[in-house]
């Protein structure tokens, strides 16, 4: 079970490097229907597709990075806006997570392979024979690779597919860590609360999830499907609901509401520019959600809201136009 909850994860690319052209077809009848795969059996033309078109990734390039002032969650906001994030809806299925590569090929092993990869980012996974496990720990004691299985293996696959998925979670860790050393407070423990992680991990298997995106005000995940569903996954922590209820005492909102969201079985996602109350809002009722409570390093009530009706459980209520 992962600890760890990264700001985003979308569909990157999986690359498989073998010489075998039946092992390739193999894995792509194993993995294709739920990894963005590519596949190639020439090393020469492997290594130049990657090394092309693929650069080390960071959310936020630095020379575009905003400094950090005021309140984190700004900065947040700040560098996390879609406009930001644009370039990696169109560029995500290119980029490459991880790579799998097999250990014996004929015109350069599979450790040489990953020692010409010039993008330190991306995970490496190497298959091997019965032969090449010295070779293998020694690669991995390099890091040059971060992982290696015994090709032969009767478990290979189910092992390899577990593998990817590990990978894929700590490509993203490291993608967004210095996005959230800079902009999360020190003593917030939102991203890496093991029992919040295991809550958020749960959600995002029981809904399909494939592809997520962190955004502010309040804290919230934007959570896209396989099946192309839309939803939101609302985190409130203690301090979270108290301002709120700070907030609906100053503009004297309706007792009905402050009821509701002092009992913690409900938390809001008010439509307003900065996620709080507004008197002009009709209907406020209509905006909380039924909310679980996650006990972890602190409180945490956490609301999954459904883009469209068919999606949703009965426990979740819904709303439109959760993604502009």
């Amino acid at each position: 079970m992962k600890s760890k909850i990264p700001l985003c994860f979308y569909p990157t690319q999986i690359v498989f490097v073998d010489d075998n052209a039946d092992f390739l077809a193999t894995l792509s009848m194993a993995f294709s229907k739920q990894f963005n795969l590519k596949l190639f059996s020439d090393t020469d033309l492997a290594l130049k597709y990657i090394n092309d078109h693929q650069h080390d990734i960071h959310l936020v390039e630095k020379n575009e990075k905003p400094k950090p002032q005021g309140e984190s969650e700004v900065w947040v906001k700040q560098v996390l806006t879609r406009q930001n994030l644009k370039r990696f809806d169109e560029l995500r299925i290119k980029e490459i997570s991880v790579l799998v590569v097999d250990y014996s090929m004929p015109s350069m092993n599979g450790i040489e392979f990953c020692e010409k990869v010039k993008n330190s980012s991306i995970k490496k996974i190497l298959l091997t024979g019965y032969a090449t496990s010295t070779d293998a720990v020694n690669a991995f004691n390099n890091n040059t690779i971060h992982y290696y299985l015994k090709k032969n293996d009767e478990n290979m696959l189910q092992q390899l597919e577990a593998t990817i998925h590990q990978l894929q979670h700590s490509y993203f860790n490291e993608l967004s860590s210095s996005i959230k050393a800079e902009a999360i407070d020190s003593g917030t423990p939102f991203f890496a609360d093991p029992q919040l992680a295991r809550y958020f991990q749960t959600t995002c298997e029981s809904l399909g999830v494939t592809e997520y995106y962190y955004l502010t005000n309040p804290s919230r995940f934007a959570l896209r499907t396989h099946a192309q569903g839309k939803f939101l996954c609302v985190i409130y922590t203690e301090e979270d609901i108290a301002e709120h209820l700070q907030v609906l005492d100053e503009e004297n909102a309706p007792q009905e509401l402050r009821t509701a969201l002092k009992s913690r079985e409900f938390i809001p996602y008010f439509q307003s520019t900065d996620g709080f109350y507004e008197p002009t809002i009709v209907n406020p009722m209509t905006q909380i959600y039924p909310a679980t409570h996650i006990q972890g390093q602190v409180n945490y009530y956490c609301a999954i809201i459904a883009d469209q009706p068919e999606n949703a459980s009965a426990t979740v209520k819904t709303r439109t136009s959760l993604f502009h």
